[in-house]
């Protein structure tokens, strides 16, 4: 047999005994304290300026999940609220059916933007309701990942 390998005894099978997890050491977690608010407020970022530069809601839920993702490596007992967040992901889902039902009904197809006023060019609030699309996706796959993450762990 292989090094990789070992072969328990008919015995040891059934105390099969979780891993014991140690706690983080003070530079893993003083760490996180500084990167977590930096990595959530760049997701953000990306998020609302997606419709003005690179990136947009996926990008930037990927960024805020990336974060929960940090703060849960950083802390093992730190514990998410599954239901929670599943429940806030399927809200920004229905609310971005229902964007994409009011440009059907407004203005001439299924997540036509124009339905809100356009504004100015390369204004922040310039893209009709493109920045509110970008914004539930960010939240929407944000939430999604955070639990998919969090599945991974258990």
């Amino acid at each position: 047999m292989s090094a990789c390998f070992s072969r328990k005894d008919e015995a040891d099978l059934g105390e099969a005994k979780a891993p014991q997890r140690r706690p983080a050491s003070e530079i893993v977690m003083t760490g996180s304290r500084v990167l977590l608010p930096v990595i959530l407020t760049f997701g953000a970022y990306v998020i609302v300026n997606g419709h003005l530069s690179a990136g947009g809601g996926f990008q930037g839920g990927a960024i805020v999940a990336s974060g929960v993702m940090l703060l849960l490596l950083a802390d093992p007992a730190a514990r998410l609220n599954a239901a929670a967040l599943s429940m806030i992901e399927s809200l920004a889902g229905m609310f971005y059916v229902g964007i994409g039902i009011l440009g059907l009904i407004l203005a001439g197809g299924f997540l036509d933007p124009r339905f809100l006023p356009l504004g100015e060019a390369g204004a922040f609030l310039s893209a009709g309701a493109i920045p509110l699309v970008s914004a539930l996706l960010g939240i929407k796959v944000g939430a999604e990942l955070s639990v998919i993450i969090n599945r991974f762990r258990s």
